[in-house]
This record gives structure tokens, C-alpha cells and sequence, in this order.
């Protein structure tokens, strides 16, 4: 049997020597991989057990009314919380629950300040019930309020009297917000005056005297498409009394 011959290949050499090359740049890589992700780890840990993470700072702008206490108590956020960990959609949810409260908005910074616009909805008129103020806001919501700051600035609008029954008065509110501007603005004292046959009539007692009779349930409608107040108080100068009654509108002299 014949002995097998060996012939030196460079080429064979050379493929060893790249493999080679090429396993220590894999090493090298997979290692300077590690060391990346390590350090990243440390940064992140780094950053959420230092202050820098912490809400350390909570701005309210656009208060009147509401008292940055009651947000502050009524919020999910407060300092000290990590701020990567903050939803501004809750806090949002939040804040737009509570009254007078008509738009808000929230933002946040990643070193820790939570910034908290608000607009407030202005209020349109008051109304007291067993000795309790409820003010009725321009989104027609009803809130209970003892702030006496607050309940001297309602004195500038219209007070609604007479009424028993709160659920009547939230029904009333989410009517009498959307009557025309000009006829809230001339309102001067709303009387709840219902009759036998007619359980929910009103009575607008207007700045310049005149009287409006008009129910809960249709004086939105009433006011905004069949009878044009303005234009009418001018057309009937003479007459101080005016009742809506279903499509018409009964008119009185002044006495």
C-alpha cells in the first residue's frame, strides 16, 4: 500500500488563519455587546435609584376657583413618584372630574416636573336648598360649595330660588346653559313658580323689569328657535309679561 502525500496548500493556511481572525472578532464583539448592555443596565438603575426620577415638581396654572389642595388631593401623582411611571391621561381623567373644571391638560418632563393647565368653566348662576349654595357652572353641572370667597363672587349672577328638589335643579341646570348668552346676561333672578297643571314653569325676572314664564324642559328650545327675545322686547316695549306656552307666547301690558 502506497504511503499518501501531503502537499502544502498556502491557500488551506490562510482560511485557517481568517477563521481564526474571525472567531476572536466574534468574541470581541459578543463581549463588547455585554459590556454595553451592562452599562446601560447601570445607567437606568443609575438613573431610577437617583432624584433625577422623582417628580419633585408639580405646576398648576389657570386656578381661580379651584384650589390647587383640592387637585393636588384628588390626583394619582405626587412628588417624590418616579416620573417615567406618571400617565397624564389618568391625572387628565382625574382633574376633568372635578367642578368648574372645563378643560386640563398634562405634561411631563423626564427630570421630574409635571406641568398642569387648566381651564376653569365659569360660573352662571346659584341656587341654595336646605341651607346648602349650589353654584351651576356654563357645562351645567351642579356643585355643592362652602368656600365663602366663592359664594360672595356668585352674587354677579343670576339666583335661582324656590327650588326643593336638587335632581330638579340639575335638570334645570343642564337646560338653562344652553339659552341664548343674551338672555342669561339679562337674567337677574329665576324663581321655580309651578302651577297645578303646569309643574316645572319658571319665572325670569329680567334686569330691565320684564317677566319671562317659561318651563324647564322647553325653554332651551323655546329661547333659541321660535321666540327671538331681543327682537320682541323691542317690537313690544309696552309689554312687561311674557309666557310661553307650547308654540305661542302670551303677552301682558306693563301696569
Amino acid at each position: 500500500m502506497s504511503q499518501q502525500q501531503y502537499y502544502y496548500n498556502e491557500h488551506d493556511e490562510n482560511q485557517v488563519l481568517r477563521l481564526r481572525k474571525d472567531k476572536r472578532k466574534r468574541k470581541l464583539k459578543r463581549k463588547i455587546k455585554v459590556v454595553l448592555i451592562l452599562f446601560v443596565m447601570l445607567l437606568i438603575a443609575g438613573y431610577f435609584v437617583s432624584d433625577i426620577s422623582r417628580v419633585h415638581d408639580i405646576n398648576m396654572t389657570g386656578l381661580q376657583e379651584v384650589s390647587k389642595d383640592d387637585i393636588e388631593k384628588s390626583i394619582s401623582v405626587h412628588e417624590g413618584d418616579i416620573v417615567l411611571f406618571v400617565n397624564t391621561g389618568k391625572i387628565e381623567d382625574e382633574i376633568a372630574k372635578m367642578p368648574f373644571i372645563k378643560k386640563v391638560k398634562v405634561t411631563k418632563s423626564l427630570l421630574g416636573s409635571v406641568q398642569i393647565e387648566v381651564e376653569e368653566a365659569q360660573k352662571v348662576a346659584y341656587c341654595v336648598i336646605d341651607k346648602k349654595t349650589y353654584v351651576i357652572d356654563e357645562l351645567g353641572n351642579v356643585s355643592e360649595t362652602d368656600d365663602k370667597d366663592l359664594i360672595a363672587s356668585l352674587q354677579s349672577t343670576p339666583q335661582i330660588t324656590k327650588f326643593k328638589d336638587l335632581q330638579l335643579l340639575k335638570e334645570f341646570a343642564k337646560e338653562y346653559v344652553n339659552i341664548p348668552e343674551i338672555v342669561k346676561n339679562q337674567t337677574s333672578d329665576i324663581i321655580y313658580d309651578p302651577q297645578k297643571a303646569d309643574e316645572t314653569r319658571l319665572k325670569f325676572i329680567m334686569d330691565d323689569g320684564k317677566i319671562l314664564y317659561l318651563r324647564i324642559e322647553d325653554m332651551a328650545d323655546q329661547l333659541n328657535n321660535r321666540y327671538d327675545y331681543v327682537a320682541n322686547k323691542e317690537a313690544f316695549k309696552n309689554k312687561c309679561v311674557f309666557s310661553f306656552e307650547g308654540n305661542y307666547v302670551y303677552m301682558k301690558d306693563c301696569e
